[in-house]
């Protein structure tokens, strides 16, 4: 048996997630693909997948195996891009896992730069608020807000994100605009699901003077998607906890308002990670290099709420809903702030 082979084979099931897609991605037979993970399994004495018609499973040894199995690899991948001399011209494939909204707004325009500076090297970039465990789920690198998974990483802390209350000008209209934190208990407030605890997060305000302030109770709408959040908020549901870079695009098209621009909902430090079993290698060097200075250096990131606040009154200015014909449905999405929460690991 083909060790080596084998341990690819392994790794390439455990991450398309099924022994047809790991076929695919290796251009082999199906069988043949079994055959190196039965033979593996055999050779260890283990058996690293629970297979299911409907799904394959890790054991607790596959997890353990796995995990070696990708850092060796990229340990090997590593020596050879040296021992070739090509190690200043990364090559390969990274996968990173980024907050959806700094996918959208920041990364994501970018990356063309990104693939100029490196042709060789392709970035497959997953674009989600779930929490993922990056050696199982076989990511390189992962760019996330607020606090860290544990101390299994590496990170460098890139930029702080100061996040705000929006809400839609038919939602202010019903409700009235908030003049002060304490009126806040009285509006539809659209929360965010922490996926570590599983429940909802409570509001805490602060302001520049020290002064802070929790929002009694919770909110009655609850999310773990920043596009179903800002696509209630649009829609009129309530007032929303969203970071301005994201929703400066709603706000300034009158599709969304400030709201208590004086306050903060929190901050976010964004930072980039990896697994700190997992060595550097030049592809993943080159690309957090980019990120950390891409993300420090972004003027949208450093917007604060009251930033979003015309100059020239001092208060935002909701514009005024249109009145539309009999019997035309209303849309109250506007694509300009879609899929843009909160920044959230």
């Amino acid at each position: 048996m083909d060790k080596l082979s084998a341990m690819q084979t392994f790794v390439q099931i455990v991450e398309a997630g099924s022994f047809t897609r790991a076929a695919e991605r290796m251009q082999l037979p199906k069988a043949r693909v079994s055959q190196r993970l039965q033979a593996l399994e055999a050779e260890l004495g283990v058996r690293l997948l629970e297979r299911t018609t409907r799904a394959l499973r890790l054991t607790n040894d596959g997890r353990a195996y796995h995990e070696r199995c990708v850092q060796l690899l990229a340990d090997l991948e590593e020596a050879e891009q040296a021992l070739r001399g090509d190690h200043a011209r990364p090559s390969g494939v990274l996968r990173v896992d980024v907050v959806a909204a700094i996918a959208r707004h920041v990364l994501a325009p970018a990356l063309g730069d990104f693939s100029r500076q490196y042709p060789e090297l392709a970035v497959h970039l997953h674009s989600r608020d779930r929490i993922s465990h990056l050696l199982e789920d076989g990511i390189d690198c992962a760019i996330r807000g607020g606090p860290l998974p544990d101390a299994s990483h590496v990170a460098i802390s890139a930029c702080t994100v100061h996040l705000g209350l929006y809400a839609a000008p038919e939602c202010l209209a019903r409700h009235g605009t908030p003049q002060a934190p304490e009126v806040l208990a009285r509006l539809p407030r659209l929360g965010w699901v922490d996926q570590r605890s599983g429940g909802v997060l409570p509001w805490r305000l602060a302001r520049d003077d020290g002064a802070g302030f929790d929002v009694p109770g919770l909110p009655t709408l609850a999310f773990d998607d920043g596009d179903a959040a800002i696509a209630a908020a649009l829609g009129g549901a309530g007032v929303v906890v969203a970071a301005p870079f994201a929703v400066r695009a709603a706000v300034q098209s009158g599709t969304l308002c400030p709201v208590l621009p004086a306050w903060e909902a929190g901050q976010r430090t964004v930072s980039v990670l990896w697994p700190s079993r997992r060595q550097r290698s030049a592809r993943l060097r080159c690309f957090v290099d980019w990120a950390v200075e891409r993300l420090r250096h972004d003027p949208a990131l450093a917007l604060r709420p009251r930033d979003l606040v015309p100059a020239d009154t001092g208060r935002p200015k909701p514009r005024r809903p249109r009145q539309e014909a009999k019997g035309q449905r209303h849309h109250a999405a506007d694509d300009s702030g879609s899929g843009t929460g909160p920044v959230k690991g």
